[in-house]
């Protein structure tokens, strides 16, 4: 199965989970590109992951339902919160959702460790022994 295959699921889907708020200044997905671009990045960095949202996807129907919220809701715990992240990191992905959060998102850190610092904080514990008592 591939992305185009529930592509008119998708497209109604992320309208409605997240159909954004103008009075808070937040876009919409569909304004931010999450059907377009961002899910589609998303399944493939995570391609361990993507079919089985997919696979949710494709148990929805083509055209959009009356209450499209409800058949995310009917999901299992395990597939709504697989699905809600997929499309919620997608939305958090858009660089003006980030602007608009005020997070400059992710930054590389370039530090060198001191494993000095980190073994003379451990040695005390190694030295000690097992302190638990097998149950």
């Amino acid at each position: 199965m591939t992305y185009d295959d529930v592509r008119q699921q998708l497209d109604w889907l992320c309208d409605a989970m997240i159909p954004g708020d103008p009075e808070l200044g937040f876009p919409s997905a569909r304004d931010v590109g999450v059907q377009e671009t961002l899910l589609p990045m998303a399944l493939k960095t995570r391609s361990d992951l993507a079919p089985a949202v997919l696979s949710i996807v494709a148990g929805f129907p083509r055209e959009r339902p009356d209450d499209p919220l409800a058949l995310v809701a009917a999901l299992s715990p395990d597939d709504r919160a697989l699905l809600g992240r997929f499309v919620a990191g997608a939305y958090l992905a858009s660089q003006a959702v980030m602007a608009q959060l005020g997070y400059p998102g992710f930054q590389a850190l370039h530090i060198e460790p001191d494993y000095d610092e980190i073994m003379e904080a451990v040695e005390p514990i190694i030295a000690r022994g097992p302190c638990y008592r097998p149950v």
